[in-house]
C-alpha cells in the first residue's frame, strides 16, 4: 500500500533531506552509515543499496507533525522495527513487503 502523501507537507523532501544531513547520513538508532543521494557504489544490487538508504521517521507516528524534534533519521531495518506491532501509520500488510 502506498503512503498517503496528503499527510505530508509539500516541502517534505527538503525537510527529510535536512534531517538526514544533520545526522551525517547515519542511522540515529543503530549508527549504520547510509548512502547519500548519487553515491551508489558500482557493483551493488538494488537490495544492497536499499538496506543502506536512510529514511525519516516521525517519533510520535504522526506524519502531520514535522517539528524537527519529532523527526529521526533511520535505516530501513530500524524504521521497520519502529512500525512493528501496529505502532505507526503503515497500512496492514504494508510492512510484510520487507
Amino acid at each position: 500500500m502506498p503512503i498517503d502523501s496528503k499527510r505530508y507537507p509539500d516541502n517534505w523532501n527538503s525537510l527529510a533531506l535536512k534531517v538526514k544531513e544533520a545526522a551525517a547520513w547515519q542511522c540515529q538508532c543503530c549508527g549504520k552509515q547510509c548512502y547519500r543521494p548519487g553515491s551508489r557504489p558500482e557493483g551493488i544490487t538494488r537490495s544492497e543499496w536499499t538496506v543502506h538508504t536512510l529514511a525519516v521517521h516521525h517519533r510520535n507516528h504522526q506524519p502531520e507533525d514535522n517539528r524537527l524534534e519529532n523527526l529521526l533519521a533511520v535505516c530501513p531495518a530500524c524504521h521497520l522495527a519502529m512500525h512493528r506491532g501496529g505502532h505507526g501509520n503503515a497500512s496492514p500488510g504494508q510492512l510484510s513487503l520487507f
